[in-house]
């Protein structure tokens, strides 16, 4: 819509030709200055870290997972709550039950049990609740993992789950203003042109 609206503005000579090219400078100066999305691992969902976890994943070689969250270190001290283990691959969910171990020190210890059907890399993520966010942590396994896996990961709240930053609404606002502008201001400079056409002749 922006860009139609600004070949319209710029078709007639003159003033209509400066202001078409202030208001694409303007638009394609806004659309610079909008900040990049934030770097992903595998997951395009993954959004905001608030702390680190360690996860082991141990496998019999068969896809049998057992799935431990330990030495979790938080940006924050709100309290985690297990929702559940997810295994993904092509559009595949697999989900099973996550539970606290009774006896660990907040923010506490997690484990699950997992069975993956068929070879491959996998995604496993242990999820969780914790006031109004939802955290996730997460590592690629081979289904036919043998022994343990384990690597410290960030916890993040999915995209999907977060609200979109100010700074995100603010420049989402201006843009949408200035696509209306540009297109009532088209529309205007067309009406005008076909006002002052000659009447065809033929």
């Amino acid at each position: 819509m922006i860009i139609v609206s600004m070949i319209a503005l710029t078709v007639r000579p003159g003033t209509r030709l400066r202001s078409g090219a202030a208001a694409a400078a303007l638009t394609l100066l806004l659309v610079a200055l909008a900040p990049p999305p934030p770097a992903q691992a595998h997951d395009p969902g993954q959004g905001t870290a608030y702390g680190t976890a360690q996860m082991t994943v141990t496998g019999d070689g068969t896809g049998q997972l057992t799935v431990t969250i330990t030495g979790i270190r938080l940006t924050d001290d709100t309290d985690l709550t297990p929702t559940r283990l997810v295994a993904r691959r092509a559009g595949e969910d697999l989900t099973a039950p996550l539970r606290a171990q009774p006896g660990t020190p907040p923010p506490g210890t997690f484990t699950g049990e997992l069975a993956l059907p068929s070879p491959g890399l996998w995604f496993v993520y242990a999820q969780f609740a914790t006031g109004e966010r939802t955290l996730e942590v997460w590592v690629p396994v081979g289904q036919q993992l043998t022994g343990p896996q384990s690597q410290r990961r960030n916890l993040y709240q999915p995209v999907t789950a977060a609200t979109p930053p100010p700074g995100q609404i603010l420049l989402g606002a201006v843009l949408l203003a200035v696509s209306a502008a540009l297109t009532v201001a088209a529309a205007v400079t067309v009406a005008r042109r076909r006002r002052v056409l000659p009447p065809s002749t033929a």
